[in-house]
């Protein structure tokens, strides 16, 4: 064997352009990427069987050549773009030379683009605008969906990686549209529940008096089926030994048991939670409440410690995440299980202290939805009658849900939140040390499996630590926290009063340095709590009169609560 032998065989293989008798095709790794015989026509046969949408994102797998990229132009309606990404180096740099010479004759639009090959992992954080500097893709709300295409054989030497791309841009662009769903049903009962929570962060309690201060075992329950086998099994006296966790929703249901409750966690920001607290009695009990959980029901406790999940990505919450008054942030789990669990995982002095949770079903049996005793059960058994039934068959065969075999082999039914809320369960604590899954049915969620026996056995050996200590407020009457706060509520009045008198008056009350139109910008921009609840509330269009005239409609709430949460301070 020769030197040059030697040296062709160390090389890495390049892609080589291979003349056919109707074009080229490229030989690469012993494969020929187009066909031998007509290397555009398997292409174009692809791209005239798609029917594209418009407000579609075309992710083009492995293009290589170019091949078809006029008919495919040609074919995309209003509101698409066309993405090429490689998943092998050495075809992205040959599809990378060929798109500058396509290029530099004048035929690139601006719809179409080739992805960086060192962003190839990062196409979610691209469609989400952060990394806008690197590469120019529209707004995430131009599209509706997205459309995976292989553009040649390239896709064949990393398969799996271009499904799991499609998968993944596919699926951010549907939370995008959920997400603004539910901000455009609820945005701005958080936003108006945030502030007026804000007034009461001075008679709160500090989160980090407790966070990984708890040495004995936790002992989560939610509201799932799953806790009346274990409420069965493990005594009320080893349960007590624990510090008890429990969603507001389940809070009548252990009451009902007599279990001492330690902790309760609040998400839920709307009026129907509150039957969950009718007779809850939480007087010396922990009540973890988002900021934008309803006001009303942090009434129920004199011991809240508030935290803050980032509903949605907003300079005003950023803003406030800075502020020295501001409380713990976590993040955006979206159910009331997932935030008690982190809670949980929070609250524990070290991992080797157990977190044990029943009651996480995420889905549930036929003819039911919760366990005994919860509002839910209690709200259908009072509705009961001859023409409705104690049983909610309704539930099982809705549109959405589906059946599918739980953890104890024994058919359950669930729909697509639940099914995401476990999906995202697995994604933020499979494998988490310590943390157990005492209940008997549900959703598999990545977790050690505990049995009702052995947890008893278990709690026998843990000493009781009684009740636990509450901790007196670190907020004071005259502390610089509370200044700040003041502070804050006073410039987002100014702020707010601004606005309003730009909008009533125009130009007559405008600045000198600045137009009316960038001044307006300026604050309604920082300020998206006015607007995130618009359908078209992912963009500040001050441009748009209708836009202001909604924006308009909204300052006097905010104003009210602001004024409201200044007045309390002051008390």
């Amino acid at each position: 064997m020769t030197y040059n032998d030697l040296e062709r065989q160390s090389a890495p293989e390049k892609p080589c352009l291979v003349s056919t008798e109707r074009g080229f095709s490229v030989s690469y790794k012993g494969r020929f990427l187009y066909s031998k015989y007509a290397p555009e026509r398997a292409v174009l046969g692809m791209i005239d069987s798609v029917k594209i949408l418009p407000g579609t994102l075309i992710l083009a797998a492995s293009p290589v050549l170019w091949l078809g990229l006029d008919s495919l132009l040609k074919k995309l309606p209003e509101d698409c773009f066309v993405l090429a990404f490689e998943y092998d180096e050495a075809l992205h740099e040959f599809a990378s030379e060929e798109f500058k010479k396509l290029h530099s004759k004048g035929l690139i639009p601006e719809n179409l683009a080739l992805l960086p090959f060192k962003f190839n992992d990062y196409l979610v954080n691209i469609l989400n605008g952060d990394y806008s500097s690197e590469i120019c893709l529209p707004h995430i709300s131009t599209f509706r969906r997205s459309i995976f295409m292989e553009m040649s054989a390239g896709t064949w030497f990393h398969k799996d990686d271009y499904l799991k791309t499609a998968s993944l841009a596919q699926n951010a662009i549907a939370s995008f549209w959920k997400n603004r769903i539910t901000l455009t049903r609820l945005g701005r009962l958080y936003s108006r529940n945030l502030f007026r929570n804000l007034a009461k962060l001075p008679k709160s309690i500090d989160f980090n008096d407790y966070a990984g201060k708890v040495e004995q075992p936790i002992f989560l329950f939610g509201a799932g089926e799953s806790i009346e086998e274990t409420l069965k099994h493990v005594p009320k006296s080893l349960i007590e030994k624990c510090f008890v966790l429990a969603v507001d929703a389940v809070v009548p249901a252990l009451k009902a048991y007599g279990i001492r409750i330690d902790g309760v966690c609040a998400v839920e920001g709307q009026l129907a939670i509150e039957k969950a607290y009718i007779g809850a009695d939480l007087e010396g009990v922990l009540l973890f409440a988002d900021m934008t959980s309803r006001v009303q029901v942090t009434r129920h406790s004199k011991n809240v410690c508030y935290f803050s999940s980032e509903f949605t990505d907003a300079f005003f919450l950023k803003n406030l995440s800075e502020k020295d008054f501001f409380p713990l942030q976590i993040p955006p789990l979206g159910s009331v299980g997932l935030t008690s669990i982190y809670i949980a995982l929070k609250l524990r002095s070290n991992q080797n202290v157990p977190v044990i949770f029943s009651g996480l079903d995420f889905s549930f049996s036929l003819g039911r939805t919760h366990t005994k005793n919860v509002p839910a059960h209690i709200a259908r058994l009072c509705a009961a009658g001859r023409f409705l039934p104690i049983e909610n068959y309704a539930a099982s065969f809705k549109n959405g849900a589906k059946r599918f075999l739980g953890k104890n082999g024994i058919e359950l039914f669930t729909d697509s939140a639940l099914e995401n809320y476990a999906k995202s369960f697995v994604d933020a604590f499979q494998n988490m040390p310590n943390l157990y899954d005492c209940g008997k049915q549900g959703f598999p969620l990545g977790v050690q499996q505990i049995s009702s026996e052995t947890l008893s056995a278990y709690l026998n050996t843990v000493k009781s630590s009684g009740k636990t200590e509450i901790y007196e407020s670190k907020y004071l009457k005259g502390d610089i926290k509370i200044n700040q706060l003041r502070a804050y509520f006073e410039s987002e009045e100014k702020a707010l009063n601004r606005i309003k008198e730009l909008l009533m008056y125009g130009k007559e009350v405008g600045g000198c340095s600045i137009s009316v139109e960038d001044e307006l910008y300026a604050l309604i921009s920082k300020r998206e709590y006015l607007f995130l609840h618009f359908p078209d509330g992912y963009k500040c269009n001050t441009k748009d009169l209708s836009f202001l005239k909604r924006v308009r409609g909204q300052i006097d709430f905010f104003l009210k609560d602001i004024k409201m949460g200044i007045k309390q301070l002051d008390c």
